[in-house]
């Protein structure tokens, strides 16, 4: 079989490639090993946010001591119905596109075939959109119990005592739904506090709004052992504490999906992660394979992905290209307490020995802020020293995934901070925080007093 181009893998890294390339009339396939929609929408942002969404639900009904009943069926049965839906829509686009889907793994035999369970077809050109796996504690494998992403969402009872594993966005997030839905949850973290990629300040505010909402955090602590007893799982930890729980969820990083796939066939590169080597036009080391989304590292978002997908696109077909600045692109947690940023963290512009300036402003006065229940809600603002340019933003605060995109005409540029000023946002709502922030800048506040900012001198 041959086709024009071939794209290996049907999540968002891969399908919104093949749709465009569809469109234009060229003859395309996807090859899939497992579902249609990959990751995100069968074991990560789909499940996630649908089980958020319930979270969020009971988490607004506890304020007014609301009894809740919690049938664990029809909440396994609506998240599998949301996904369900939208794994039907990504089949449809591809079926309404003559895509042809092939149901099966892929393997480079050669820069232009590939093997799949159906025979060997070639293209002028392939997409890599392999994606990641969960990566499993050192020497123990995930099982029935010991759960990844790909199972915890899918879990037939709701567990009475859970413990995850590791405090990134998955476990921060995972911890905060399961609170809220009744499970006791207890979230261990190696480094020394969780989300140890963002700011002290950061996560600090975040591990206080968990524990408020009860959940266990133990930090600088691993997982020393796991043995079942008595349907039971019994879990030794390094600081000697013994926890018996009713599943376990590892959620310590992720392996790009480049193993047995061929790449030594077509003589492409990874990095010593794994992660496979592209150029700025997500050119492999062989320039008829490109690579998008989860496979080629950086942060692994969905969002980031589909601009890759469609950087690809436009790079084989010879548009126009799309440079993406990684550091424009909104990173969200989705936990009550959301936390969004854009652009650099003080610890990586410390490390840079960047000097800047620093707003620490409180939002919490915001009404539709309140009503949502975070005493804790403020925006963090890394200016360079002349005010002249925004290096990085930093919500805390419910809805902050909603309005963190609000802030990129600020760092990109394109509108200045007395436009925003001057710009009606509707009341009441969490992105009015954006004229606010505009008026604090320019030294015209009306809800907040003006204080000196702070300058950090880096060497």
């Amino acid at each position: 079989m041959r086709y024009d181009y071939v794209v290996i893998g049907s999540g968002v890294a891969g399908y919104p490639a093949a749709v465009l390339l569809a469109r234009e009339g060229h003859k395309v396939a996807v090859i899939e090993e497992n579902l249609i929609g990959g990751e995100c929408t069968n074991y990560g942002c789909v499940p996630s946010k649908s089980l958020y969404l319930l979270a969020e639900a009971y988490r607004s009904l506890k304020k007014v001591n609301a009894e809740i009943h919690t049938d664990w069926k029809e909440i396994s049965k609506f998240v599998k119905e949301v996904v369900d839906e939208s794994r039907k829509g990504i089949e449809y686009l591809l079926n309404k596109h003559d895509i042809e889907i092939i149901n099966s793994k892929g393997r480079l035999i050669s820069p232009k075939r590939v093997k799949t369970n159906e025979g060997i077809i070639e293209a002028k050109k392939i997409i890599l959109a392999l994606g990641t796996d969960p990566k499993p504690l050192p020497g123990i494998c995930f099982n029935k119990d010991i759960l990844s992403n790909r199972e915890i969402f899918y879990i037939d009872e709701k567990p009475e005592r859970l413990l995850i594993v590791g405090g990134g966005v998955i476990g921060v997030e995972v911890s905060n739904i399961f609170a809220q839905l009744g499970t006791e949850v207890v979230l261990v973290e190696a480094m020394e506090h969780i989300l140890p990629f963002l700011d002290k300040d950061v996560a600090l505010t975040m591990r206080r709004f968990l524990k408020e909402n009860g959940v266990q955090i133990r930090e600088r602590v691993i997982v020393k052992d796991i043995k079942k007893k008595d349907e039971k799982l019994v879990v030794k930890l390094s600081n000697n504490e013994i926890l018996t729980v009713d599943k376990v969820l590892v959620s310590i990083g992720r392996i790009p999906k480049t193993n047995e796939i061929g790449l030594e066939n077509a003589s492409i590169e990874v990095d010593q992660y794994g992660f496979i080597k592209v150029d700025k036009l997500y050119r492999t080391t062989n320039t008829d394979i490109y690579a998008v989304g989860d496979v080629v590292g950086g942060p692994l978002l969905a969002h980031k992905a589909m601009l890759e997908s469609i950087a690809a696109y436009r790079n084989i077909v010879g548009k126009e290209p799309i440079t993406l600045n990684y550091k424009l692109v909104p990173q969200t947690i989705f936990s009550g307490l959301e936390i969004s940023w854009i652009g650099y963290t003080e610890k990586e512009l410390k490390s840079k020995g960047i000097n800047y300036k620093k707003i620490k402003l409180p939002i919490s006065y915001l009404s539709s802020v309140r009503i949502k229940d975070s005493r804790y809600s403020y925006v963090k603002i890394l200016l360079s020293e002349e005010k002249q340019q925004i290096l990085g933003i930093h919500i805390i605060s419910p809805n902050a995934s909603e309005v963190i995109s609000s802030f990129l005409p600020f760092v990109i540029e394109k509108i200045d901070f007395k436009k925003i000023a001057e710009t009606p946002y509707p009341h009441l709502t969490v992105s009015e925080m954006v004229r606010e922030i505009a008026e604090y800048i320019i030294g015209e506040p009306i809800h907040t007093v003006v204080k000196r900012m702070k300058t950090i001198r880096n060497q």
